[in-house]
């Protein structure tokens, strides 16, 4: 497969318009339940996976309602529809009362087309005839649960069949003239890149005309999260990149026809144990096509390091220009770091980590505690470097939760983790967050004064901003604030420190402290959101400016 062709946009070919499921939990069950006492496959959830919306006494004609009702409520969009007979094990009955069942539903509302999910073990002569018939009026689709083409696989996770019965049902539903899709779970305990790749290159051969794929979830109340808060199974969750990666790998094994009906899981209504990511659907999918495209997760900057794009606050890292030679030219270099001894350094916002390595190559007595809102950062970043490196040997002992070298990280929000810090204590503070605009938590008068507590009288703050809020809230603060060189952009980075002089022109003074562009960002409680951050200095400079101060210096008026 070189480009992904998602069920959407088939739809929209078909029918000139996106057609929503109706999801339909029929009162059956599972052979696989039965057999095991109840329990049935380890990652499967009680309500087996019913659909958020639906209650399990609803009647089938109120579960279509309730359906119709949550698609004009979302979507504002109406017939007609696909019925989705989805929970649990859909041709697992007597054939005459499925027929019942369906042909009730169906009756219902304006439906086009019908997807059944069923196991490959339970389509029957009776039930292939029942399904015949069905596609003879609707475009229907049988939504077939594979999961792996491995059988040690397949035995572990307790789904009672083996690969060879998803070969023969592939076959008996494509001699019948009814599409199927394969259903398949990346990321089972035990399972690497060469099981996918297996599974991709055994399905590839078998007639299905689609695969609807997504990571292993653990959700709570389920077999697997049992066996995984008691350590009694092998299983590491994969974060988005990981699984991204494993996807494109994956579609890019299968023929170039077949549809993709998901990229990516939801746990429904049970509360998800692990994964748990940053990005949401939409932007998933956009990144997965993304990749598909020739756009690799690793994102190559100029200098040839390695950085990546960070979902949600739809920024990259570190500048395009070069990762490490951002963290080498506008921290490392300007702090004199090198030739301190035995210097300490705050890093807040650890990242990927070239800010922290750079500085210990500098200086290897360097002392270095770094602040980290999200670990799960670095188990991304794990990715992009040679094990072979000192870059990931850093990684790996920080997410083991071990210290490197003179290395510790601390995990939280900064603004929480800084206040447990002892004052006067380090010489150079890296401030390196997302940019202001995106991140105000970590760039306010409040977060920048409780920097000076823990600096030493002769430290110095540096960071890549150069926002006149930022400067604004230095300088009130008692720094004097400098300007690092710029490096690939106009501006230079900014240096404070609490002895010296102001090395910022005039101009530049004065439009932060004499117009409201250097008013700061406030966070007094040091626990506000950012849109009540900005919200609150945009209150600030609409007073401001209704006294008269201006919104930009000009020496002309003064």
């Amino acid at each position: 497969m070189k480009k992904i062709k998602l069920f959407s946009e088939y739809l929209n070919e078909q029918y000139g318009k996106a057609l929503h499921r109706i999801p339909i939990d029929l009162p059956l069950s599972c052979p696989n339940r039965e057999k095991s006492g109840g329990a049935g496959c380890i990652y499967c959830a009680s309500d087996g996976n019913r659909a958020r919306h639906l209650r399990h006494h609803f009647s089938l004609s109120e579960q279509v309602a309730a359906g119709i009702d949550y698609v004009q409520r979302r979507y504002r969009d109406g017939a007609p529809y696909i019925a989705y007979f989805q929970s649990f094990t859909n041709t697992y009955g007597e054939p005459e009362q499925l027929r019942a069942w369906y042909e009730e539903v169906l009756a219902l509302a304006d439906f086009k087309m019908v997807i059944i999910a069923t196991r490959p073990d339970c389509l029957g002569t009776e039930v292939m005839a029942l399904l015949k018939d069905l596609s003879s009026r609707y475009e229907l689709w049988v939504e077939l649960g594979v999961q792996t083409s491995n059988n040690l696989t397949l035995e572990l996770i307790r789904r009672g069949h083996d690969f060879a019965s998803v070969r023969s049902a592939a076959e008996v539903l494509a001699e019948h003239g009814i599409r199927s899709a394969a259903h398949i779970i990346l990321g089972l305990p035990g399972e690497n890149n060469a099981d996918f790749d297996r599974t991709a290159d055994d399905l590839a051969q078998l007639p299905f005309s689609a695969v609807k794929m997504h990571q292993l979830m653990i959700v709570r109340g389920t077999p697997l999260a049992a066996l995984y808060a008691a350590g009694k199974i092998a299983v590491k969750p994969l974060n988005e990149y990981e699984y991204a990666a494993a996807a494109v790998r994956f579609l890019r094994r299968l023929p170039d026809d077949w549809l993709v009906m998901r990229l990516m899981g939801d746990p429904g209504s049970e509360p998800m144990i692990a994964p748990k990511w940053w990005m949401k659907k939409g932007q998933f999918i956009s990144y997965v096509q993304g990749l598909m495209d020739g756009n690799e997760m690793r994102v190559n900057t100029g200098d040839g390091t390695p950085t990546l794009y960070h979902p949600e606050y739809r920024q990259h890292f570190h500048s395009i220009a070069g990762a490490r030679s951002e963290a080498l030219e506008k921290f490392v270099e300007p702090s004199g770091i090198a030739e301190m001894k035995n210097p300490r350094l705050l890093d807040v916002g650890f990242g990927l980590g070239y800010n922290t390595l750079t500085a210990l190559e500098a200086n290897p007595r360097t002392e270095v505690i770094s602040l980290e809102k999200d670990p799960r950062t670095i188990n991304a970043a794990l990715e992009l470097f040679d094990p072979a490196t000192p870059h990931y040997q850093m990684l790996e002992a920080l997410r083991d939760g071990k210290t490197w070298r003179r290395l510790k990280l601390l995990t939280g929000d900064a603004r929480d983790t800084v206040r447990d810090l002892a004052s006067g204590y380090f010489d150079i503070i890296f401030m390196d967050g997302f940019s202001p605009e995106a991140n105000p938590e970590l760039w306010t008068y409040d977060f920048i004064r409780e920097l000076k507590r823990v600096l030493k009288p002769t430290g110095t703050i540096l960071t890549y901003s150069s926002a006149y809020p930022v400067r604004g809230a230095m300088l009130r603060l008692g720094f004097r604030v400098a300007e690092t060189p710029a490096f690939e952009r106009r501006h230079g980075g900014t240096i404070a420190r609490l002895a010296g002089n102001n090395a910022l022109d005039d101009k530049t003074l004065n439009i932060i402290l004499k117009s409201t562009a250097g008013v700061p960002w406030r966070d007094p409680g040091l626990d506000q959101t950012p849109e009540k951050i900005k919200e609150l200095r945009e209150r600030l400079v609409a007073k401001l400016r209704a006294r008269g101060i201006p919104k930009w210096f000009n020496p002309k008026k003064q």
